[in-house]
């Protein structure tokens, strides 16, 4: 299709004064002289600030005017919540999901003129990319041109080969990773996360052990939707009672339990025009998961000791390090909540599954930045054996026990990191957290024979003979 798409212009495209109609509707504003003079589309789309449950009654009256006056012209009004006119970023990425979702092989004829200048401003960054077939064009009023007739003029631009959106996350991604290495199995996982934050509808669940970076991995995203600007907001659902979570989550009203001395407003409001970020959703019990689903479906919450419900504009986004589909199957955690959820999912990897380089990487990287932490003019320096201590533990605290473990080292030691300043639990594991080849056969081999009725099934399964596999049994 062929589509038309602009601004309501809210001053030119109204006057203060009814017309001959007995409307306010400038019948010689932008938008009526370019369906008047140079409408040739399928379909003209006209973008209004708001919620399409609350429609402009201004702009309704505009589009049926439209409709009256030109009747073989497809005129749809279509509501962008912006919650900023002037932050151009928001307004890029609203309509940039709109487009994708509805128009991504149709042609676009964007009415530049229109609107704030942020919303133009968003046009020209929407039309450069590469991302949508897009042409701008602008009106020259007629008594602007020598014949008195207005003209329509295509705004020529350069198209990148390379979405510009895509462009400005990257030039910003440098100043954000400062306090966090992102090593190679995380560079596909945040690639996704970008794709996830230009979406701004969905939901994400991300899956991970604890310390793998769950809560930055979706901050990350926060940071990279348009709602960037607004608060980010965690919560640890697991460390909560229902009733504490539901009145953290939700709110409450002064009295609705003992204890509730005063009204008070919850994360969810807090969080407003931001995201809430939802960590071990799994452990929450079937009221709030009950609780949950109807905020995700609704976009409403209510407060505990409230009959009112309220709305609210957040991106969810939640955590679990639990197997949430064998829950489910258990009857222990909801499908339809699950679903709901599980718009987009992420999963981030253990430190003990990363290559030995990243784990290098993450090492040397901590070394550094506590260095400025701890106000030091030099580095530590790790003795090898301290290095190959560290390289031979699974940690499994994952990132955040490492980073600790560099930090005590800093607490501790001037210059030089002994083998004695290393916590015992590193230099003498336990025997799931072994890296080392022999723990990890002799693990394996356990595991097999746990899984098998005989020695001889074992070592088929294992791919060696029965005396190999007793040997090994019995050192």
């Amino acid at each position: 299709m062929k589509i038309l798409i602009s601004w309501v212009a809210a001053m030119h495209d109204f006057q203060q004064e009814n017309n001959e109609r007995g409307k306010k509707v400038n019948l010689n504003g932008p938008t009526f002289n370019f369906h008047r003079e140079f409408y040739n589309h399928d379909r003209h789309i006209i973008l209004c600030r708001g919620k399409g449950e609350e429609p402009d009654p201004k702009t309704e009256v505009l589009s049926t005017e439209l409709r009256k006056e030109f009747v073989n012209h497809d005129v749809q009004v279509y509501y962008i919540d912006v919650l900023d006119v002037i932050d151009i970023e928001e307004i890029r990425s609203k309509v940039e999901h709109y487009l994708l979702e509805n128009h991504i092989d149709d042609d676009i004829d964007i009415f530049f003129s229109p609107g704030t200048s942020a919303m133009q401003i968003s046009w020209y960054l929407i039309n450069e990319s590469s991302a949508f077939n897009t042409s701008l064009y602008q009106v020259r009023p007629g008594k602007h041109t020598k014949n008195g007739k207005p003209e329509l003029l295509q705004i020529a631009t350069e198209k990148s080969t390379i979405p510009l959106s895509s462009l400005m996350k990257e030039r910003a991604l440098g100043k954000y990773f400062e306090d966090y290495k992102i090593t190679e199995s995380l560079e596909p996982i945040y690639e996704k996360a970008k794709m996830i934050a230009a979406a701004d509808s969905v939901t994400s669940l991300i899956y991970g052990e604890s310390g793998v970076g769950k809560e930055h991995l979706a901050n990350f995203i926060h940071q990279e939707s348009a709602r960037s600007g607004k608060p980010f907001v965690a919560v640890n659902c697991s460390a909560l009672t229902d009733e504490l979570l539901s009145s953290q989550l939700f709110g409450h009203k002064k009295g609705a339990f003992t204890g509730a001395i005063e009204d008070k407003i919850g994360l969810f409001e807090e969080a407003k025009g931001g995201t809430i970020f939802l960590d071990e959703i799994g452990d929450i019990s079937p009221f709030m998961q009950q609780s949950l689903l109807r905020v995700i479906q609704e976009k409403k919450i209510l407060d505990v000791g409230s009959s009112k419900e309220k709305k609210i504009d957040v991106r969810i986004i939640a955590a679990t390090n639990k197997d949430l589909p064998s829950l489910c199957a258990d009857g222990r955690f909801r499908w339809d909540l699950y679903y709901r959820l599980t718009v987009t999912e992420l999963s981030l990897p253990s430190l003990r599954e990363r290559k030995e380089d990243e784990r290098k990487e993450l090492i040397d990287f901590f070394i550094k930045t506590k260095k400025k932490i701890f106000k030091r003019s030099k580095q530590l320096l790790l003795d090898k054996d301290v290095y190959q201590s560290l390289l031979n533990y699974q940690f499994p605290g994952n990132v955040r026990e490492l980073e600790n473990v560099i930090e005590s080292f800093y607490v501790y030691n001037g210059e030089n990191v002994g083998i004695d300043s290393v916590p015992n639990r590193i230099l003498e594991p336990k025997e799931e957290n072994r890296l080392d080849l022999a723990s990890v056969e002799r693990r394996h081999i356990a595991n097999v024979l746990k899984m098998t009725k005989s020695n001889a099934e074992a070592a088929r399964l294992l791919g060696i003979t029965v005396n190999t596999l007793k040997s090994k049994m019995g050192r």
